[in-house]
């Protein structure tokens, strides 16, 4: 789909627009999102964001996702003009330093690639990160370059974001939008409330401030047990986030002895780790039933059509 095809759909009669889940907890499928609920969030994040008739958005996502979709209406919602590109991991390089941008959205990867070459990038005054986590890397280099970045937390069910977290030096709560709040349900995981009675139960193992404020700790489908003992891979994932540089993932395999093992699976070539030295790591890092029984190194990791790892 292209954007000018997305707009057409928007501006039909339909009651209701299509968009596609990214198969990160599941098979992707395809479903119908009310087009008021749409416009209600494009309007939140207008008013976060301040956007106005005198903003240009631009979007380095693909409107075949949630993500690109919303840019697309919040530019019609606040009058503003619309921008994008072909999406890739070297965003904006078709742009001049001298031009400026109120909001970017843009995912994980394409931030390295801003961050990697900012002398050369436009005036950025908002970023919007979304589409998979950020790793503790690219977080710090995030704030070492006082960019204004937030880190967003949604679905495409929930039609986009339904929170935002600057990214600073402090590892703040998400803080949900207006007309939203959180609470957790008997397995503690989030749930999603909208005034107009929408809600969403979704897997995300997570802890809660107040009504409005959240951490994600995890997914309950993701929980491995070993040995008797539940292991959340998003913990061990994060804790060991300085001893690899390349993409990598927490899972498990059966198990005849422990039930489920835990393994480590890294994407990149044969040379490229010293498996010694991330032994010692790991061993520093993980109690002793959070170990990776098995190290498994990849010429590439399989990914949902977002980019995400699959587990």
């Amino acid at each position: 789909m292209t954007f000018e095809q997305f707009i057409d759909e928007w501006k039909n009669s339909e009651r209701c627009i299509e968009a596609h889940t990214s198969g990160s907890t599941g098979l992707p499928k395809m479903i119908c999102l009310d087009k008021e609920f749409v416009r209600a969030s494009a309007i939140r994040t207008n008013s976060f964001f301040g956007l106005s008739s005198e903003s240009r958005l631009h979007s380095c996502v693909s409107p075949d996702f949630i993500g690109g979709k919303m840019m697309a209406v919040r530019a019609i919602e606040c009058g503003g003009h619309l921008t994008w590109e072909t999406p890739s991991n070297r965003p904006l390089q078709a742009l001049n330093s001298d031009e400026t941008i109120d909001l970017l959205a843009i995912v994980p990867s394409q931030m390295v690639h801003i961050l990697d070459n900012i002398g050369m990038m436009p005036e950025l005054r908002n970023i919007i990160i979304g589409g998979s986590p950020i790793d503790k890397r690219l977080r710090n280099r995030i704030i070492e370059s006082e960019l204004s970045a937030y880190e967003t937390y949604g679905m495409t069910e929930t039609a986009s974001h339904i929170a935002l977290r600057k990214i600073k030096q402090e590892y703040d709560w998400f803080a949900t939008l207006p007309g939203i709040s959180v609470d957790l349900d008997e397995r503690s995981c989030l749930v999603i409330n909208f005034t107009t009675g929408k809600r969403f139960v979704t897997n995300d193992l997570a802890s809660v401030r107040g009504n409005n404020e959240f951490r994600i700790e995890g997914r309950y489908d993701y929980i491995i047990i070993s040995g008797g003992r539940k292991i959340n891979p998003f913990d061990i994932e994060s804790r060991i986030s300085e001893l690899i540089s390349c993409p990598y993932v927490v899972t498990s395999i059966p198990d005849e002895k422990w039930g489920n093992m835990v393994v480590l699976k890294i994407e990149c070539g044969k040379g490229d780790i010293d498996e010694d030295k991330l032994q010692d790591g790991l061993q520093r890092e993980l109690r002793s039933w959070e170990m990776p029984k098995r190290i498994m190194i990849e010429a590439h990791l399989e990914r949902t059509p977002n980019g995400k790892i699959k587990r």
